[in-house]
């Protein structure tokens, strides 16, 4: 487990919703069917029947059963599931008029997602732990996707702010146990659970299952992200941190992202202009090369160099994006 907080960040919202990853493409979406959706999926969520349907399919796992929540409902309001999703993951680009509501309608259902999840994980819970047999691939998937959703729970990330509060370092005990209070949620006890999961880690099996290992990097992924943002949330609040020098440059990522998020395109253009020669040098650079020169930054420099980097990425991936749109169009 311990090693999980430590690893690199990605920009993964947790189980609840499965819009973020949304096309920027398709048919727009009346306002009216979206609210409909998104207060038809709290309604059923929240009720009795849903529940009992999810506990009574144990062997099914949960999310497939929300997948198809959806779809039903996406089904009952005329709407594609693709280009619903795609509307309700950017409400804040598609509707500009009243959009704070729809925004706050998105993140009760977020919440009722999150809830109704782990509410069916309690209702599926065994009456006795395991403590001796060998932890099933779908009880480490549920455990992976279990852990990314209690992180985004209020209870847990105050949990956490306090645990950084205390020691200015990455919770990582914190959050081992939190991983155990998800193992004994699955049935499995948390010792026994701990060193099935360290037995499939020291095997290919996450190399050569591609599920395996997309759920095993997001899971990871979420956890550094958490633990990242609440350990910077400290810093800007006065708070005196010890951390490792790894830790130290991913801060420096957050801060970064953060400063980009509140520039205008003008900053923004002056910065690569002052800072994308370097940027380019650096990249031809070998490994301790490349160390050695980000050692003899000042924390600003460094700071504006990541933010160069980070944009100098996205430009990349935009223009890589619009290649096969291009193609598409000509084609027509």
């Amino acid at each position: 487990f311990g090693s999980s907080a430590s690893a690199r960040p990605a920009a993964f919202r947790d189980f609840a919703i499965l819009v973020a990853m949304a096309s920027p493409h398709g048919a727009a979406v009346d306002r009216s069917l979206v609210e409909k959706f998104l207060q038809s999926c709290i309604d059923s969520l929240m009720s009795e029947a849903t529940r009992k349907m999810l506990k009574n399919c144990s062997s099914v796992r949960p999310g497939v059963k929300l997948v198809e929540l959806q779809q039903g409902i996406w089904d009952d309001v005329g709407v594609s599931a693709e280009d619903g999703r795609r509307a309700v993951g950017m409400i804040e680009r598609l509707y500009l008029d009243d959009q704070e509501a729809l925004l706050a309608l998105r993140n009760e259902f977020s919440n009722s997602m999150d809830m109704t999840y782990l509410q069916c994980l309690k209702d599926r819970r065994p009456k006795s732990l395991e403590k001796k047999a060998k932890m099933p691939k779908n009880t480490v998937l549920e455990f992976l996707d279990a852990c990314n959703v209690k992180l985004d729970m209020p209870e847990i990330r105050e949990r956490l702010s306090q645990r950084i509060s205390e020691t200015g370092s990455m919770p990582e005990s914190l959050i081992n146990e939190v991983h155990g209070e998800v193992m004994e949620l699955l049935g499995f006890d948390r010792v026994h659970g701990q060193r099935c999961f360290e037995k499939l880690g020291s095997t290919q099996q996450y190399a050569n299952d591609r599920e395996l290992a997309m759920s095993f990097a997001r899971w990871r992924g979420k956890t550094s992200n958490v633990c990242l943002i609440l350990l910077n949330d400290y810093r800007k609040g006065g708070g005196e941190l010890h951390v490792d020098e790894e830790v130290g440059n991913k801060l420096v990522e957050v801060q970064a992202k953060e400063g980009l998020d509140a520039m205008s395109l003008e900053e923004r253009t002056a910065l690569l202009e002052k800072h994308a020669k370097k940027v380019n040098i650096f990249r031809g650079l070998p490994d301790d090369g490349r160390k050695r020169y980000l050692d003899r930054l000042g924390g600003q420099e460094k700071l504006e160099f990541t933010q160069t980097e980070i944009l100098m990425v996205t430009l990349v991936q935009n223009h890589q994006q619009k290649k096969p749109q291009a193609a598409d169009g000509q084609s027509e």
